[in-house]
């Protein structure tokens, strides 16, 4: 659901805005686009809601033991009493995926779920403030002009394409962190934090650990799958799982995957991605007795998404990840319109490598980005003294500086609460923000049940030894499942999200690289070394030894990610402030 909230905005900025709408409404202190107006009394209330609510039974029961006749009450009527009621502290009788704004005539409170999976964009110029979901709505108003400053560049090369979770790539254009709330009164803007993961000890033997997982993935996967009746499957762990506990509840169950173009003939397994999907779907399709939709993507419409992919995220991504996503949510689309997902299931049960390789695992700095020095070295000599690494380290520091340990955490304790907080805030609200944005972009709603609070806030206190049960990634989480999966997806090793091994489409962006490198006007001939720009495009991304991100964004994706960079200057054309 789209929305726009224009705050204090002075005469000429609601004249402007009333003349754009073609709309002659009467123009208050504040407008709202896409709001739902609830009374409650003599009280006029502004909402907007957009995402889903998994808990609402129990939110009606909690209201009604407060006095409140629900039976008649809409979400957004169930939301504004909740406020009534609780004011702030309301978060935390929800459980869902959503951000919520609600105007009571005197302030604006807004906030997003714990997890963060749905996002909020908020920008002030003098005393207007602007909120939004999209990015481009915002810029849409012509009140905010885009700026890309210094600090838009040090989150561009040093982080991207992850991106602080307080900000954007432009300049006075925020975004509102997960477990955050807003409060805006007299056009001043307060930003506080209302949730984190608690350190406790964990008291449960392993037997009632392994339960009580298994209770709280189930219960999420059932609240979620509620007018769903589908879901992605990969044939690995997490998906499984969904899909598994879906066919008990659903039948039909249907399920899809993806697959690229000549993947078979040119795999080749390494450290991060070991094997294939396909043996492993068609385990689970038949233990699962799924009605089965493989789609397979070429690598020119591989190719061709990555604009529609950077029009959807509306910022430069996870290149041809985001728009091999895009594409099979197209695909879903003749078919579906909610569909369910593994996503969030590594970064709160330890699936990454870095939680467990001894290389990864002591990093003092984020594991998933290890090629700063590389990065800088291809930049433009004018861009040399962006000091990258410190940056880097800033952010890395101010992620973890409030972390709370246990006295009776070992170090592997210590080392998957700091990387269990890096990911949450980090990894998996980029995958989150491709998964929102891509979904919305197809029209498709893709919920991630394992992104649940409550399983996070069991999960994050179980003893690393336990967790990594049986020496392996999930391994409590494997077992917890071990009787309802087939055995060899119950222990498959973890894959990533599919990616393309075809030569073919390292040619073709290779192609596109080169016409662009051409171009004398392109952005990137001010933001790289031209020699180092040259060399990686000639060698299709091969000569950046390292991903650029992750465990496989290099080479070809590298070269798909400068694609979007060069895309997204010329599209949005932003005031470019290097010095």
């Amino acid at each position: 659901m789209k929305y726009l909230a224009v705050l204090y905005a002075d005469e000429s900025m609601k004249k402007k805005w009333a003349e754009q709408k073609n709309d002659n409404m009467e123009c208050g202190s504040h407008l709202f686009e896409h709001f739902n107006n609830v009374t409650v009394g003599d009280r006029l209330y502004q909402v907007a809601f957009d995402g889903e609510l998994y808990n609402e039974k129990e939110l009606r029961k909690s209201l009604r033991h407060k006095g409140v006749d629900v039976d008649a009450l809409d979400v957004n009527a169930l939301l504004v009493n909740a406020y009534r009621i609780w004011g702030k502290s309301m978060m935390n009788h929800l459980l869902g995926a959503f951000a919520l704004i609600i105007h009571d005539g005197e302030s604006t409170f807004i906030a997003k779920d714990q997890m963060g999976l749905r996002p909020v964009f908020y920008a002030q110029t003098k005393n207007t403030i602007v909120i939004a979901n999209a990015i481009e709505d915002i810029l849409n108003t012509g009140w905010i002009h885009p700026v890309v400053n210094r600090d838009s560049l040090r989150e561009l090369f040093a982080l991207g394409p992850s991106i602080s979770e307080d900000r954007t790539l432009y300049e006075g254009i925020h975004a509102l962190p997960m477990g955050h709330y807003m409060v805006i009164r007299d056009a001043k803007i307060t930003v506080k934090k209302y949730y984190d993961p608690i350190s406790k000890p964990h008291f449960d033997t392993y037997e009632d650990t392994l339960a009580h997982i298994r209770y709280l993935v189930e219960d999420a996967i059932k609240r979620q799958s509620v007018g769903c009746e589908a879901t992605f499957l990969s044939g690995g762990l997490d998906s499984s799982i969904i899909a598994a506990v879906m066919a008990k509840e659903k039948q039909p169950l249907y399920t899809y995957s993806l697959d690229y173009e000549g993947n078979t003939e040119n795999f080749k397994g390494n450290m991060y991605q070991v094997s294939l999907d396909q043996e492993f779907i068609d385990t689970m399709c038949k233990s699962t007795d799924s009605e089965h939709t493989k789609f397979t993507i070429s690598q020119s419409e591989l190719c061709d998404e990555l604009l529609p992919a950077l029009d959807a995220r509306h910022l430069p991504g996870m290149a041809d990840v985001d728009s091999a996503l895009l594409w099979l949510c197209k695909q879903v689309k003749n078919d579906r319109d909610v569909i369910m997902s593994g996503e969030c299931s590594d970064e709160v049960f330890g699936g990454y490598p870095w939680f467990y390789r001894e290389e990864l695992a002591h990093l003092d700095t984020f594991p998933w980005l290890r090629s700063t020095k590389e990065r800088k070295a291809l930049l433009n000599k004018s861009l040399q003294d962006l000091d990258l690494e410190g940056y880097l380290n800033t952010q890395y520091q101010n992620s973890i500086r409030d972390i709370s340990f246990l006295d009776g955490d070992s170090e592997e304790d210590r080392r998957a609460r700091i990387h269990t907080i890096l990911c949450l805030h980090w990894f998996m609200q980029t995958l989150v923000t491709r998964q929102v944005c891509m979904g919305d972009a197809a029209g498709v709603t893709i919920r991630a049940p394992f992104a649940d609070v409550r399983i996070l806030d069991y999960v994050y206190n179980i003893p690393w030894e336990m967790k990594f049960a049986n020496n392996e990634e999930k391994g409590i989480l494997r077992e917890a499942f071990a009787d309802l999966l087939p055995q060899n997806v119950a222990h498959r090793k973890k894959n990533p999200f599919p990616k393309t091994h075809n030569p073919k489409y390292r040619d073709l962006i290779k192609a596109k690289m080169t016409e662009i490198y051409h171009d004398p006007d392109s952005i990137l001939h001010q933001l790289f070394d031209d020699e180092a720009l040259k060399a990686l495009i000639e060698s299709g991304g091969s000569a950046f030894s390292l991903p650029w991100y992750g465990q496989l964004m290099s080479g070809p994706q590298l070269l798909a990610y400068l694609y979007q960079i060069h895309s997204w200057f010329k599209q949005t054309k932003p005031n470019l402030q290097m010095m």
